[in-house]
């Protein structure tokens, strides 16, 4: 309470001070506002004050049983602790060498993968290189064949590609001995022939 008087004595001589065009006492408040609060700051500390207390040898012996107690369960908790620690850095040891040899693991598998994958590509370019070379044939012989789909009158079915034409569709030359004939659609597709897309 003290201080908030004396800051509010200061503070208001420093308003009459200024508002008066006093300048000089204007900075005598000030130095009187700051100085006299860390003055009463320090003043307002409260002192400690020790307590002493006669006790009973009863009471004595039981305070002295109790700090034993607890200092046994302290040491209990240090061993304890102590323990989980070395737990903890064992697992981690192990989880550490687990990471090593699953990083190992992974960079091999990726190697495999790497190498399956080239031989895949290579694979699937000689299957499509012999793929173009097969349909480039297989133009030549359509061109070549001696069978006409559209003049057959009837559906015609080729007996390696598993696709059968009806007489409305465009023509295809196809090998007569290539050539299945169905009475209807459902036969074809009941003896796994599909229809045409043209």
């Amino acid at each position: 309470m003290l201080i908030f008087i004396w800051l509010l004595a200061c503070a208001g001589g420093g308003y009459w001070a200024y508002t008066h065009h006093r300048k000089w006492l204007v900075a005598l408040s000030a130095v009187l506002f700051v100085f006299g609060g860390i003055g009463a700051l320090g003043a307002s500390q409260p002192e400690t004050t020790t307590k002493t207390v006669k006790v009973g040898t009863q009471r004595l012996a039981k305070a002295q049983r109790e700090s034993k107690q607890l200092a046994a369960s302290a040491s209990r908790q240090d061993r304890a602790l102590a323990l989980v620690s070395s737990q903890a850095e064992e697992s981690e040891s192990v989880s550490e060498s687990k990471a090593d040899s699953a990083s190992e693991a992974v960079a091999s598998s990726r190697a495999t993968a790497k190498s399956a994958s080239q031989a895949a590509a290579k694979a699937a370019s000689e299957q499509a290189a012999s793929s173009s070379q097969a349909t480039r044939t297989s133009r030549a012989s359509h061109k070549q064949g001696d069978l006409d789909t559209d003049k057959a009158k009837q559906i015609v079915g080729n007996r390696n590609s598993k696709i059968y034409h009806t007489p409305d569709q465009a023509g295809y030359h196809m090998n007569s001995s290539n050539a299945v004939y169905f009475q209807t659609e459902a036969q074809a597709k009941a003896a796994g022939y599909r229809k045409a897309l043209r």
